[in-house]
């Protein structure tokens, strides 16, 4: 089984979103079984303004539960939603319970970058709600996506307080942490309720001329906490994004090949597991 754990609901172009039927005919091209769609809540900031720069922010990067759990409820083997929430929101933690109960998401996504540090106590609630409904918690770290989120809140330092505090949350940090490497090693090895995401290093790698980064962290992080906490995933068929550029549903084979296939360090069984099993497990999938 093969499980993309990351897929944003992006836009094509300007103009039109990518609709259900073309993630999942990228999945089918690509022998992809299950896609964790991501929601994205980045509060006010997230919305697209008349006054704001479009070369900045040309479209919102918002996406409610609603319009995410239209795109799961049509293909509900398939597709698994990940609600989203911001701590600026009026009790946060009844947004995630309505996005678990009303819409059946199976786990949080957090975008630091949006103006939060992940230890904000008004999300205390929110991860103890996580772990009543035995849901994981998803950390964007390290390198933002646009440039008018703010990178200092991506430090995975943060997240290790959560991690600690709630030591029977299932906690997922994404993208290697970078530029904080180290911080993103030393949290992931300390903390026992840790899973890590390797989308996007590839990008990483590219665009900061890093060569060999993504294989330097993919190795080191199966030393530290084993192939089995490991969890690999697309940002999705579609991807549009000034600072790092774009792809098509092509990516998806590049992705399993660059990231997992051609390690010779990873055993046939770890990639097995980095694909899909791993998320299959986390995720308690028959």
């Amino acid at each position: 089984m093969i499980i993309d754990f990351h897929v944003h609901i992006a836009y094509k172009d300007s103009n039109k979103k990518c609709s259900v039927d073309d993630i999942i005919n990228a999945m089918n091209d690509a022998g992809i079984d299950i896609s964790v769609l991501l929601g994205n809540d980045q509060a006010d900031a997230g919305y697209k303004r008349p006054w704001i720069n479009s070369s900045i922010m040309p479209m919102d990067v918002n996406l409610s539960d609603e319009e995410l759990s239209s795109y799961c409820f049509s293909h509900p083997d398939r597709l698994i939603g990940f609600t989203s929430v911001h701590p600026d929101r009026y009790k946060p933690h009844k947004k995630v319970l309505r996005a678990i109960k009303e819409f059946g998401m199976k786990g949080l996504k957090l975008y630091p970058h949006a103006g939060f540090y992940p230890n904000d106590k008004r999300l205390d609630l929110v991860y103890e709600k996580c772990v009543e409904y035995d849901i994981p918690v998803m950390f964007h770290t390290g390198i933002k996506a646009l440039s008018w989120q703010n990178l200092k809140y991506n430090n995975p330092i943060y997240v290790d307080d959560i991690a600690t505090n709630f030591p029977e949350l299932k906690i997922i940090m994404c993208h290697g942490g970078y530029p904080w490497v180290e911080e993103f090693m030393v949290v992931a090895y300390s903390n026992p309720n840790m899973w890590v995401d390797i989308t996007f290093l590839d990008y990483i790698e590219k665009i900061y001329k890093k060569p060999n980064l993504s294989e330097d962290t993919i190795k080191r992080l199966v030393e530290l906490i084993g192939a089995k906490k490991l969890l690999w995933g697309t940002e999705g068929p579609y991807l549009n994004l000034s600072l790092f550029g774009s792809h098509g549903p092509e990516y998806y084979i590049k992705s399993q090949d660059f990231l997992v296939k051609r390690f010779d360090f990873l055993t046939e069984k770890d990639k097995e597991n980095i694909l899909g099993e791993n998320a299959r497990e986390l995720l308690r999938i028959n």
